[in-house]
């Protein structure tokens, strides 16, 4: 599964590629989704299996997140739910 970490700013969002970088941490920074573009232009998505990781690493730097989502693929396209 994957989920999408929502920081509020491009700003947050690039300090937090910056904390997963350094914490070797995988993830892939993206334009925001058209249903989350409201909360961010950048956003960072992470496996399932990296979702804590992540989390206390950004937590540890000071950097709070905005929100969580999962991602779910169907036939009609993708949805996010918050976690």
């Amino acid at each position: 599964m994957e989920y999408i970490l929502v920081f509020g700013s491009p700003h947050k969002a690039l300090k937090a590629e910056s904390i997963l970088k350094g914490a070797s941490i995988p993830f892939r920074l993206l334009p925001a989704p058209k249903l989350l573009v409201r909360f961010c232009d950048l956003v960072i998505s992470v496996t399932a299996s990296e979702l804590e990781v992540s989390k206390e690493a950004l937590a540890d730097a000071g950097l709070k997140l905005k929100a969580v989502y999962s991602v779910v693929y169907s036939k009609e396209g993708e949805e996010y739910d918050k976690v």
